[in-house]
């Protein structure tokens, strides 16, 4: 049953009650060409017992400047042995936009016939998945309707964008006794020259020093090289509400997923272990690991993220949960902050952890859309000297900070602040 039964059953029941009421015969005549128009849909709608179809849906994904496009074909056959009429549409899911083609279409087919329905969406980031294709049966008239879901699973994933860097020489506190990239101040194998040792049994002959050996006859010296070893380095992402904002499409959070994949790409790229957590009321967490695999992880986590859509109290930073992440790890905190999350760096250091806190500026994102009048102007020049103030009594607790307009490139930022010496980080 649709609007149109609806609409036949409703003229009707009024012809036939105004005849009742005027006791005229000629009116109570003028409801038979509707009742038989009704009865005529009701004769032919379809048993669904005699209904047999094949769905299939299609997907192919691209990516052009960033945006994610995914084309998609769904094709319903026909497999009873007499003739359908139906319905074929689709379901919109969130964060989709339609950029092309055909939502719905109404077609008779016959027996072995096949339709097809063909569009085009673009998003950003996010896991789209189907279960089915609905669509409604019908009589030739359109006026008995059966509601039918065919199944076609289908499920695509949309990555969130990322700028990939370029390699960093990393100084940590300390780092994991596994071959990497970062100089760890012990003697071993490696590259660079490290120091001279009286020679051990096993030692390899090339790394005898014979110049220095000549010197002491019956004596033997080692050259040793300094390790390179890999570091634990766990990224944060704040999914407040409270530390979001948004101006027309564009959105501060999907700029701090952009660069928490950026930094994950870039150190799981140099072998160093990773972890991700996404905080908010509910929080998502990838565990420490390596490699493409773990690069896999974090950017489906990244691209399920989401800011809390709950306005209650706002949520305490300082109840991150940091066992997860190893002891003196490097702790990197993407976030714009808000007033009370100091204490969260207090407790960070207080562990051990070296942190860099990446804080997205909220005043320069939204300036363009600020009043250019004197109130306002002071009232922005107000917030800025508070956030400098905030952000100043951080990395007086020994944190590194970056202060990022998001519209500028934030590599060169990450690379000064963490090429300084192990010296100058403690």
């Amino acid at each position: 049953m649709n609007n149109k039964t609806l609409v036949v059953g409703l003229i009707i029941v009024s012809l036939f009650i105004t005849a009742l009421s005027a006791r005229n015969g000629d009116i109570a005549w003028m409801t038979l060409p509707f009742l038989a128009y009704l009865l005529a849909g009701i004769w032919q709608a379809p048993s669904l017992e005699k209904l047999s179809f094949s769905a299939e849906r299609k997907l192919e994904q691209t990516r052009s400047n960033g945006i994610a496009s995914v084309d998609v074909c769904l094709s319903v056959q026909n497999k009873a042995a007499e003739a359908v009429h139906l319905f074929v549409y689709e379901a919109i899911r969130a964060g989709m936009k339609i950029a092309d083609g055909e939502l719905s279409r109404r077609v008779t087919l016959q027996p072995g016939e096949m339709t097809e329905l063909e569009y085009s969406f673009t998003a950003t980031r996010g896991n789209f998945s189907w279960r089915s294709i609905p669509i409604l049966v019908s009589d030739p008239l359109g006026l008995i309707e059966t509601k039918l879901l065919l199944p076609a699973k289908a499920a695509t994933q949309i990555q969130p964008t990322f700028k990939k860097f370029k390699v960093i020489p990393l100084r940590t506190y300390s780092t994991l006794h596994v071959p990497g990239s970062i100089p760890a101040n012990l003697g071993g194998s490696g590259t660079d020259f490290f120091g001279v040792r009286e020679y051990h049994a096993g030692d390899p002959l090339r790394s005898l020093d014979w110049r220095l050996t000549a010197r002491h006859p019956r004596r033997f010296f080692t050259k040793e090289f300094e390790q390179e070893e890999i570091a634990d380095i766990g990224l944060i992402l704040d999914a407040r509400l409270g530390t979001d904002l948004k101006i027309g499409e564009e959105n501060l959070f999907e700029h701090g997923i952009s660069a928490t994949a950026s930094l994950a790409e870039m150190f799981l790229h140099q072998g160093h272990r990773v972890s991700l957590l996404v905080y908010g009321r509910t929080t998502l967490n990838v565990f420490p690991g390596y490699s493409k695999m773990q690069l896999h992880r974090i950017m489906s986590c990244l691209s399920t993220a989401k800011v809390d859509s709950e306005k209650r109290a706002a949520v305490p930073l300082d109840l991150i949960p940091t066992r997860m992440f190893p002891s003196k790890a490097l702790i990197i905190l993407i976030s714009s902050l808000t007033s009370e999350d100091r204490s969260l760096f207090l407790r960070l250091r207080a562990r051990g952890y070296q942190v860099l806190l990446v804080s997205l500026d909220p005043i320069d994102f939204a300036y363009p859309t600020l009043g250019q009048d004197a109130t306002s102007q002071l009232a922005i020049r107000v917030a800025r000297l508070e956030r400098r103030l905030q952000l100043k009594n951080i990395s007086q607790l020994q944190v590194r900070v970056i202060d990022w307009q998001v519209r500028q490139p934030l590599f060169p930022l990450v690379r000064n602040a963490l090429t300084r010496s192990r010296g100058q980080q403690r």
